[in-house]
């Protein structure tokens, strides 16, 4: 059972790229930067497998995420698991697909491998 009074819990997520969700909101595209890792862009080598990557880890799954920062783009800055306590960003860089970004994860995923 996922109880969420600190998290943020979130359906429909959808893959940007390998490092960002966006949600559809009434009016509003919110996207989210996943916290402590980087993956490739979309336009670079490996962009378009590392969005199929997370496209399919969180594709139906509820996420629960954890509001860590907000970036300089205003894009809130997410640490989230699946519903079996699995760590998105750990499972990217686990794949290959992603990159621990010591810079803001102070080394959280450096062991994702």
């Amino acid at each position: 059972m996922i109880t969420c009074l600190a998290a943020i819990c979130l359906t429909g997520a959808v893959a940007i790229d390998g490092d960002t969700l966006r949600l559809d909101a009434p009016g509003k595209d919110l996207r989210l930067r996943l916290w402590g890792i980087s993956a490739p862009e979309l336009r670079e080598q490996g962009g378009a497998a590392a969005q199929d990557a997370l496209a399919r880890l969180v594709n139906g799954q509820m996420l629960t995420c954890d509001l860590m920062d907000v970036d300089r783009y205003s894009r809130p800055v997410v640490r989230c698991a699946l519903p079996d306590g699995a760590d998105v960003a750990c499972e990217m860089v686990r794949s290959g697909h992603a990159a621990d970004w010591p810079r803001y994860s102070r080394g959280a995923y450096g062991g994702c491998r």
